[in-house]
């Protein structure tokens, strides 16, 4: 393990980087290095703005809307006024600590002290505090990992080959944002700062870092590329944000200067979920040209770009990067006479048109750009088209994202990582603007057409070459989204319950004696067994049907069965006698609640009794007499029983039933396509049902039955409600009325579909 010995010091502005690692350093050397050099370099960051931080909080104050939010303000200011330099060496050994617990599990063993020996809490319920503090930590991780995606992408692949791993997820990457987030959140507690107050300056700490991030990730690219750890795939990216760079084809895209020397020379990996994507694209590009004949000078509607092959005669002119992306801004925003913009000539070309980058390939702007770059136009101009032919889009949403072809293509001019990567903010916004018309009626679709208009029209007036655009416009949206499923929810939550009610309806009482014969004491006294069969049991339904087995009532009805048989028993000693002392009155109270939950409160005092004798017997170790005492309760305790017997004779009856139609529902989906088809849906998926009468309407399944094979299917409102049991689901699969939409992205499914014709030109 690296030495710690410098985990106390305060990283302050002007302090130099950890020192260099020599290229023939072990990994042990390298990771220790990388761990120093992200905690230092942030936290150096967030000292050189600790008074911007403050002048944040001082006009976050002057605009709060309540006193309470005002007093939070205040507080986080005299927390970093008094507490900064303190909560930075917290971050810093905080950081250590985890960076070493997540090296060791991905390598398999465990770190005393870390995260990685910590037990797994999967089946822990959790509270409203930590989920706050995890959806407040994975959306500044999300947008953190959108302005650095360059960066990260490269520093994943180089992470991975220095633990000698073929992949790491980002949950399990110490050095992704979100553990960093992880990180200060975690000191902050450590330092005994509010949930609340915590959260704010989490947000202010990602506001005043997030400029230097991708600088910061592209160090260590460059730190690891020198120590000979991958050092031929691109360094990722500039020091800084895009936006802060001048568009200059010498300095300001310096990935795609390497794109070009790589592009050709990439190892093919197999399918498409990798960083050579662009690559493979480009094969499927050249496998559709031999197939087909190439166009001379006119556009043929229909037919997939053909890369030009090299001219005979010298080019008239060159264009180079920048001035490619100048003239595609100016056909962008529809500016000026587009007859003067370089290599676009006369022929009209309408932005707006979904043949608009068919007839950009076949100007003369084109044939003069680098060949990497004429190459981007054909593949960008095939995806549109696959996007275009794509049968879940409506006409109106098609039309909307022809828009964004132009500011598209620039994009992947700039940053190939487009092609690869499904989190880049532009491929994001395809998709989100494409998934969005799903399940929507047609008095909904105007007011959706409205907002991604607003939404497109935001992108096309304000992107030059900072993809910092996108993830506005894709977090406007996005926010837009989750208020239509907030209402959604809503309104389909009475449903929802009133099914989930229904359904553990149909299986309590199976269910409930199979727990009372999983629990039962066969030396239970009679008092207790006929208690338990008869009146326990309907206390056990009620509280199953209301909130079944997840819920804290159901577990404790059933932790009170078991402190009901356990009180009877004879105590043998003193710890015995003491917990059982202990446990009496609310043992008591509590099962006279549960009666009265059932309306059967008049039974408790004739049992209540009896049960103190037992009770009595119990602490003075002496057997049980089995008999009722009382002649007047021999029918209740005698009765109760033979009830027990006769309800289990017909539950295990049921259930016999139940498992042979089981059986038989498993040995057809061995044989029924559709039948298995319709049990693997999850929540989520969209499925389009058509009428006898041939109209079509587009749902979601919105809730599973637990236990009886339940469907209900609601449009993205929440209304439209449908319900079907799994069987009539498959029928309606088999028959070709409900078919299932695709649950890939838009723009992956556009991707495949130009991949496959490397294989089937004919497609």
């Amino acid at each position: 393990m690296a030495d710690r010995s410098s985990s106390n010091v305060v990283p302050l502005a002007g302090r130099g980087l950890p020192p260099e690692a020599p290229a023939s350093a072990d990994p042990a050397t390298l990771l220790a290095a990388c761990r120093d050099r992200l905690a230092h370099g942030l936290a150096t960051v967030f000292a050189q703005h600790l008074d911007s931080a403050n002048d944040d909080f001082l006009g976050m104050a002057d605009r709060a809307t309540s006193l309470e939010q005002q007093q939070l303000y205040f507080a986080a200011m005299d927390f970093l006024t008094g507490h900064g330099q303190l909560l930075l060496q917290q971050f810093r050994s905080t950081y250590v600590a985890q960076f070493e617990a997540a090296v060791a599990a991905l390598r398999g063993t465990t770190v005393e002290g870390g995260r990685a020996s910590q037990e797994p809490r999967e089946l822990s319920l959790i509270d409203t505090d930590d989920f706050e503090r995890d959806l407040a930590i994975a959306k500044l991780s999300a947008r953190a990992a959108c302005n650095c995606a360059q960066q990260l992408t490269a520093l994943d692949r180089r992470f991975a080959a220095l633990l000698q791993l073929s992949r790491i997820a980002q949950d399990d990457n110490p050095l992704h944002p979100r553990a960093l987030f992880t990180t200060m959140l975690d000191a902050l507690g450590a330092l005994d700062v509010g949930e609340q107050l915590g959260l704010i300056l989490l947000q202010e700490f990602e506001r005043q870092t997030s400029a230097e991030l991708p600088g910061i990730y592209a160090d260590l690219n460059r730190f690891l590329a020198e120590a000979g750890i991958l050092p031929n795939i691109p360094l990722a990216g500039p020091q800084r944000a895009l936006r802060s760079q001048p568009l200059d084809a010498a300095d300001a895209h310096p990935p795609l200067d390497e794109h070009r020397q790589t592009a050709a020379s990439a190892p093919h990996q197999g399918e498409h979920g990798n960083s050579d994507v662009f690559e493979q694209l480009a094969q499927a590009l050249q496998a559709a040209a031999t197939q087909r004949p190439a166009a001379t000078g006119q556009f043929h509607q229909g037919m997939p770009p053909t890369p030009r092959a090299a001219p005979s005669q010298p080019r008239q002119q060159t264009l180079d990067i920048a001035e490619l992306i100048q003239a595609l801004t100016g056909l962008q925003r529809g500016g000026g006479d587009v007859r003067q913009l370089p290599g676009l000539g006369a022929s009209p070309i309408d932005p707006a048109q979904n043949d608009a980058l068919q007839r950009i390939r076949a100007t003369p702007m084109a044939d003069w750009s680098h060949p990497v770059d004429a190459l981007t136009i054909d593949i960008v101009s095939m995806l549109f088209d696959a996007m275009f032919k794509d049968p879940e889009l409506s006409a109106a949403i098609r039309a909307e994202l022809a828009k964004l072809q132009i500011p598209v293509l620039k994009v992947a001019l700039i940053d190939k990582h487009f092609f690869s990567e499904r989190r880049h903010p532009a491929r994001r916004l395809l998709d989100l603007i494409a998934s969005s018309g799903l399940g929507r009626s047609e008095e909904d679709e105007p007011r959706l057409i409205e907002r991604i208009r607003a939404i497109v029209d935001g992108v096309v007036d304000g992107f030059d070459d900072d993809v910092e655009v996108f993830a506005r416009q894709l977090q406007a949206f996005e926010q837009f989204l989750d208020e239509e499923e907030t209402r959604a929810r809503g309104k389909a939550s009475k449903v929802l319950g009133e099914l989930a009610r229904r359904d553990r309806r149909e299986v309590a009482e199976r269910r409930v004696e199979a727990v009372i014969t999983e629990h039962a004491h066969p030396e239970a006294p009679a008092l207790i067994s006929g208690f338990v069969g008869e009146h326990w049991r309907q206390v056990l339904v009620d509280v199953f049907i209301d909130t079944g087995e997840d819920g804290e009532d159901w577990r404790e009805a059933v932790q009170l069965m078991d402190d009901l048989l356990w009180s009877v028993e004879p105590k043998l000693t003193q710890e015995e006698r003491d917990r059982l002392l202990t446990l009496l009155p609310d043992l008591i109270t509590r099962l006279r609640k549960g009666l009265e939950r059932i309306d059967q409160e008049t039974s408790w005092d004739s049992f209540f009794g009896q049960l103190i004798r037992l009770h009595m017997a119990a602490l003075h170790r002496e057997g049980v007499n089995d008999s009722p005492p009382a002649q007047d309760n021999v029918e209740d305790t005698t009765t109760a029983p033979a009830s027990a017997s006769a309800s289990a004779s017909a539950s295990a009856s049921a259930s016999a039933s139940a498992s042979a139609s089981a059986s038989d529902d498993a040995d057809d989906a061995e044989t029924d396509h559709h039948l298995r088809l319709a049990r693997a849906l999850e929540v989520g998926a969209w499925v389009e049902f058509k009428s006898v009468r041939g109209t079509r309407k587009t749902l979601r399944l919105s809730w599973v039955s637990e236990y009886r094979g339940v469907y209900l299917f609601t449009n993205r409102q929440g209304d439209n409600a449908l319900t079907l049991a799994t069987t009539s689901l498959a029928n309606h699969l088999r028959q070709g009325s409900a078919r299932l939409l695709s649950q890939d992205p838009l723009t992956e499914r556009a991707v495949s579909q130009v991949l496959e014709r490397r294989t089937d030109p004919e497609t």
